[in-house]
């Protein structure tokens, strides 16, 4: 199995399709191909090999998937480094990583250039000496594809402290989750493709590479805005969207964009709210919405139809062929609603980290531990309680700040909350929620205990609550909760 040969195959059959369309400007399966070969060439031509890492820094533009694909082409191996990250911990990943050559964009990463210790930099921003077209239009087409290369790609996970792990993506992993999002999603075609997040986060690439690799068209956005989405949905029909929550929220209070082009809203990242979903679904009555759960090494693991299955705070069922299983401490098989820790096993995981003994201890006879604790009900659907590195402790009882927080977001006003552990003397650690409300704080804090305690045990209910403006984020969207932590040291007493 091979992405590129699908790419060439558009290129030769529909030739004139469109691959990519930013907004502005298009690119056709013929042209795509033209500037992936000369990519491919340039590579070449300075003596790079198969099995070489390509490091590219950029964000979301026709480039980065020209130089991606191109590098996949000549053998290489694309090294996706995050555009986002400061300037110390892509050095370290560098460091560690040894690309043998960098592109990289908008300045992003001059400092590497003016080091001798780090690999070959071309740069390209309106500042450099060289223009990126110029520097495609001058090379060779005609190359030859190196297929030996059975790993697609380096990416990284979303960690917000030290160096951020990289996970190592086969050809065959991905195309095998490429087809099983046709059979559960139960798409029309997949023509046109939106997937706003960055293209260093792994939902934002899959989505990108399997709308290449079904001959559709993505839609690249530099970043989610609706006023660029706006533009998108007028553009294409039937259009199939791989979103976060926050993205869909933003959909939710903006009304001015085409709904009747919008095919299907997958959504992953997080779980939707139940409000979320009760909006989702008086506003999109004729549009597919899914959300699944899945992460950057298992690919998809579960998937729900907000439509046919009402099944609150549960992710659903197991995609076709992925295989789940819950084990306790002792790594022994758990009964029907208890929990334990969420293994699974499929054909569509990843290889493993790269030069990492952290993936000796991810695998365990042949199972993936996702470090989600879970249970299942009788019936199959899967329900996450929290990451077990997310678990406070207090009173020593268990606590798992997701199982708070869905509670918490179901009070109305509530648009964002994080609950985190705090030190202390006489339980060990106190729990603690942070809230962004969407317009003024109308609630008392008595008030949301009471709202709690009709839902959750006495020791899991929060014992102080903190309103803030807004929140860190991850990259890829999330809660950055060790950066929350440290931002709020001095609020929480």
């Amino acid at each position: 199995m091979h992405l590129i040969e699908a790419i060439i195959g558009h290129a030769k059959c529909l030739p004139n399709e469109i691959a990519l369309y930013d907004g502005e400007r298009e690119i056709t399966y013929c042209k795509l191909v033209q500037r992936m070969k000369k990519v491919a060439g340039a590579l070449q031509n300075r003596g790079y090999h198969s099995g070489d890492k390509i490091g590219i820094i950029s964000k979301n533009r026709f480039a980065f998937v020209e130089i991606f694909l191109g590098a996949v082409y000549a053998g290489c191996i694309p090294v996706v480094l995050d555009p986002k990250w400061g300037k110390q911990q892509t050095l370290l990943v560098i460091e560690k990583y040894q690309p043998i050559v960098i592109f990289e964009f908008d300045a992003l990463f001059n400092v590497v250039s003016s080091s001798n210790t780090y690999p070959k930099v071309f740069s390209f921003s309106n500042n450099s000496l060289i223009n990126y077209e110029d520097w495609v239009e001058k090379h060779s087409e005609t190359v030859e594809m190196k297929k030996g290369n059975e790993l697609l790609f380096i990416g990284f996970t979303s960690g917000t402290t030290g160096i951020p792990k990289g996970y190592l993506r086969s050809h065959k992993s991905w195309i095998n989750s490429f087809l099983t999002t046709l059979k559960s999603f139960q798409l029309n075609n997949m023509k046109h493709v939106i997937a706003p997040g960055s293209f260093a986060q792994s939902l934002s690439l899959f989505s990108l590479l399997q709308s290449l690799y079904f001959g559709g068209t993505f839609h690249i956005m530099k970043a989610f805005s609706m006023k660029d989405f706006q533009r998108h949905c007028h553009f294409g029909s039937e259009l199939v969207l791989f979103v976060v929550p926050t993205m869909v929220n933003a959909m939710l209070h903006n009304k001015e964009y085409d709904k009747a082009n919008i095919q299907a809203i997958i959504v992953s990242g997080d779980k939707l709210s139940e409000e979320m979903k009760r909006q989702l679904k008086q506003s999109f009555p004729y549009t597919k919405i899914y959300e699944f759960y899945g992460s950057s090494e298992a690919s998809y693991i579960s998937y729900l139809n907000i439509y046919e299955e009402d099944r609150p705070n549960s992710v659903g069922r197991p995609f076709p062929g992925v295989v789940v299983t819950i084990r306790d401490e002792h790594f022994e098989k758990v009964s029907v609603g208890r929990t334990g820790q969420l293994c699974v096993r499929s054909e569509l995981m990843f290889t493993g980290y790269y030069q990492s003994e952290t993936t000796s201890a991810i695998f365990r006879e042949g199972w993936l531990v996702t470090g989600d604790n879970a249970y299942m009900d009788e019936e199959g659907y899967l329900y996450i309680v929290g990451r077990q590195k997310n678990r406070i402790i207090s009173g020593g009882m268990n606590i798992y700040p997701e199982q708070v927080e869905t509670v918490l977001k179901k009070i109305a006003n509530i648009d964002e909350v994080m609950v985190t552990g705090v030190a202390d003397k006489y339980w060990g650690e106190r729990v603690v929620a942070i809230i962004k409300w969407q317009n003024q704080r109308l609630l008392l804090d008595e008030t949301i205990k009471k709202h709690c305690l009709n839902h959750l045990p006495s020791y899991m209910v929060p014992k102080q609550y903190i309103a803030v403006d807004k929140f860190i984020y991850t990259s890829s969207g999330k809660i950055a909760r060790q950066k929350m932590n440290e931002m709020m040291k001095g609020e929480i007493v």
